[in-house]
């Protein structure tokens, strides 16, 4: 994780360095957009609805059904992701036209290339987390930015042009990277069964509960990720440069969150689960706990809104990015920050729902935490703040989904007095 993290901070400096807030960077933003966090997102997700397929099944085809039915899925929404380029691009950024526009529709088809890629590489991943090998599915994320990092900066030494299509490049051979070394790290009987399971074919029967529940995964993350297409909706018809500094705010915000968040459920994550497995129910000395990780997470948002210059100057300041670029970043970091406390209660909250087993709750949470971020946003608009009230929307978007994710526990989970 931490690898992960470090190569996608590395990632933002790069491109920081290369286009700093240009339309350049906007285009491939968006066409970047929805691809890359689909395939981020449906990772963790998709590999927990294929292990225990694996786990029940022992017999040497176990990897027909996960395979097949992951490459079905993978192989349609890539197609209907290259098909409707044009179509998403009037919806996502009406406010890129003209030339940049068909520039902005060729790098996503590229970018849905990455997305099918690593979408390919999650049930090998989750063959290999079966069998106690986790290290290839964790260093996913590395490998995606790393992958990037390193393809893109090859392409600019080569002389290729500092365009939004070099980046999308870029982005396909970091796709590519993350299945070779997940195909590299199977070893030679894991290759062997993998090419039996190609050879026979897809299976006659038991694919269509499968694809459901991947399809099911599919629409929440869908839904879930709408609130930052919304920003970069909005965004691109104001300013240049307010989408870019958008961006590269969450890049800030998204790290800190991830370390606090992730830190917290390696630690309750056991315990929370034990819990509810012995009791069914959740000690309050959880709840407090869950109440010290918001407070931890809502004082290191205060503190990066306080350093948000600095640390700005420090991390993005180089290159062709400069002082105006760094004040337009620090404008939507300082607001982005003050949401930190809500987005990671918001996660270990959504952690705690998973283990009490009741995902049956993400879908219509997902589309609550959408509907709020949208009036929300759209009242902000309403009142003159323009980026100000994109930045402000992250928070009303993400109290609203804390506040949901309560009141659902609260009915559903309720505390013992001890």
């Amino acid at each position: 994780m931490t690898m992960g993290l470090v190569a996608g901070l590395i990632r933002e400096v790069f491109l920081a360095h290369l286009f700093g807030t240009s339309h350049e960077i906007e285009v491939f933003r968006v066409a970047f957009g929805l691809p890359s966090i689909l395939s981020e997102s449906l990772g963790i997700s998709f590999v927990s609805v294929l292990v225990p397929i694996l786990l029940a099944d022992r017999e040497a085809s176990r990897l027909q059904r996960p395979i097949w039915t992951t490459s079905l899925l993978a192989g349609l929404v890539f197609l209907v992701g290259v098909l409707t380029m044009p179509l998403q691009a009037r919806i996502l950024a009406p406010g890129i036209v003209g030339e940049q526009r068909t520039a902005l529709i060729s790098a996503g088809m590229l970018c849905w290339g990455m997305f099918l890629l690593s979408i390919l590489s999650l049930p090998l991943r989750a063959f290999m987390s079966v069998n106690g090998r986790l290290w290839p599915g964790a260093s996913a994320a590395f490998w995606r930015s790393g992958g990037f990092v390193l393809a893109l900066g090859a392409l600019v030494f080569a002389g290729e042009e500092l365009v939004a299509g070099t980046a999308a490049w870029a982005a396909l051979l970091a796709g590519m990277s993350v299945l070779a070394i997940h195909v590299l790290a199977l070893g030679v009987d894991g290759r062997r069964q993998v090419g039996s399971v190609l050879k026979a074919g897809p299976p006659s029967t038991g694919t269509a509960r499968l694809l459901t529940a991947l399809a099911l995964v599919l629409g929440m993350q869908l839904i879930l990720s709408g609130g930052r297409l919304l920003d970069r909706m909005v965004a691109s018809t104001m300013a240049a440069g307010s989408l870019a500094a958008i961006e590269y705010s969450y890049a800030f915000l998204l790290a800190v969150a991830a370390i606090v968040g992730t830190s917290a459920n390696i630690f309750l994550a056991p315990r929370i689960g034990r819990a509810f497995k012995e009791t069914g129910r959740l000690p309050a000395r959880y709840w407090k706990a869950v109440a010290a990780v918001a407070a931890a997470g809502a004082l290191a948002g205060l503190m990066l809104a306080a350093l948000a210059v600095p640390v700005v100057r420090l991390v993005l300041e180089h290159g062709t990015f400069g002082p105006d670029d760094t004040a337009l970043t620090v404008r939507v970091l300082r607001l982005h920050a003050l949401a930190l406390g809500p987005l990671i209660l918001s996660l270990v909250l959504t952690q705690v729902l998973i283990l009490s087993g009741r995902q049956r709750w993400m879908v219509p949470i997902a589309g609550i935490k959408l509907a709020v971020k949208a009036v929300g946003l759209w009242l902000l608009l309403q009142a003159g703040m323009g980026l100000e009230g994109i930045a402000l929307s992250l928070g009303v978007a993400e109290v609203g989904m804390a506040i949901t994710l309560a009141l659902i526990l609260r009915r559903h989970v309720q505390g013992s007095p001890q």
